[in-house]
């Protein structure tokens, strides 16, 4: 019996604009196992480690690999908007989806938990230096700063919020790859590839080299996973999902772990792993049940965890896991429904407005 084009695997590219797609479950399970991850540096129990840490091999921990598998998708969804709708409107939705939400959560840092957890009078809270400096890592452009003056300082960690560190890498990956639709160079596959192969080999063995990231070495392997999203993008038709391929990524995953080849092997094998997962396994639609938490869940957690480890000082971390977590998704369902999704809403008139600004200020457009 002759083997179906469905059964040998379809291409990346056949699922072009296919909703159904499973990236919003595994973005959660993302942001969830950055929660799950960070509990054990947060509490810091005696004699308690990760065991997922231990089938890793010290290749890499489990928040690593969770925010190193959003860049993977980020690379290859947002390669997408840029290639499909251009640049202007890739950057409108780049800054609705990361800011509105983002700086509320600042604000809320700043103004309502540092008031209430600092062990400063409330006067010289809000005039500390730092509490103003903080108000920066809503631009998500500069280095985070993690403390707010006399918050957390009890605590094993004693940043507020230190989850926030790779916005920072993913705002500077989007600039970069904005820089690319400007000069048109995504929409020239061949040049596109051997750009991003020549930025991935310099991030290997000159990463201090490379613009807008260089200067944090914390950057590179975000950044790395980032660029083989695009390479996944920009390649797509070449690409095919196969249940055969995703077996042998999963054994090229897991032998990889601990070795010095994992660097080289596990990007491609874990970001195709990735894309099999959302593209052929069974659609579950959490888009229209609960919406797309995973933003939330990643700015939420790590405060939430802090004040668990505060008034639960004697629980392990899977107690911290444990009690975190629905207030974490609840929060995220808040910041989802009343904050991220109105403003996304929103999109067309702020492209309306653009394109109205643009108008006036061309050359020879009629100004009254």
């Amino acid at each position: 019996m002759p083997t179906t084009p469905q059964a040998q695997g379809r291409a990346l590219i056949d699922f072009d604009g296919n909703r159904e797609n499973n990236f919003t479950v595994l973005r959660m399970t993302l942001a969830w196992l950055v929660l799950y991850g960070h509990s054990f540096p947060i509490v810091r129990a005696p004699g308690v480690r990760d065991p997922l840490n231990q089938i890793f091999q010290g290749s890499i921990w489990i928040g690593e690999l969770a925010v190193n598998g959003f860049f993977a998708i980020s690379g290859f969804l947002v390669a997408a908007s840029l290639i499909r709708r251009g640049v202007v409107d890739y950057t409108i939705s780049r800054v609705l989806r990361i800011f509105p939400a983002l700086i509320l959560c600042v604000l809320a840092m700043v103004y309502v938990l540092g008031p209430l957890m600092t062990s400063l009078d409330l006067g010289t809270y809000l005039q500390h230096p730092r509490t103003l400096s903080y108000l920066y890592n809503a631009a998500a452009f500069f280095q985070m700063q993690f403390d707010l003056p006399g918050v957390f300082k009890e605590l094993p960690m004693s940043g507020v919020n230190g989850s926030l560190w790779s916005l920072t890498a993913e705002v500077r990956c989007y600039l970069l790859l904005a820089a690319a639709g400007l000069l048109h160079l995504v929409h020239y596959r061949g040049l596109a590839n051997l750009l991003l192969v020549a930025a991935i080999v310099l991030g290997f063995y000159h990463y201090s080299d490379l613009p807008l990231l260089g200067f944090n070495a914390r950057f590179g392997r975000p950044a790395l996973f980032f660029a083989v999203g695009v390479l996944f993008y920009l390649n797509r038709d070449k690409i095919i999902l196969d249940g055969r391929l995703a077996l042998a990524a999963a054994f090229a995953t897991f032998y990889s772990f601990g070795t010095p080849w994992s660097q080289y092997v596990f990007p491609a094998a874990f970001t195709y792993l990735l894309f099999y997962l959302a593209y052929r396994t069974p659609h579950m639609d959490l888009d229209s049940r609960l919406g797309d938490l995973s933003y939330g869940i990643y700015i939420y957690a790590w405060p939430v965890q802090q004040l668990v480890r505060m008034y639960l000082p004697h629980e392990g971390p899977y107690m911290n896991t444990l009690v975190s977590t629905p207030i974490v998704f609840a929060l995220a369902w808040l910041s989802w429904h009343w904050v991220e999704k109105p403003v996304l809403a929103r999109k067309q008139d702020v492209m309306a407005t653009v394109h109205r600004l643009k108008t006036r200020m061309l050359p020879g457009s009629n100004q009254q």
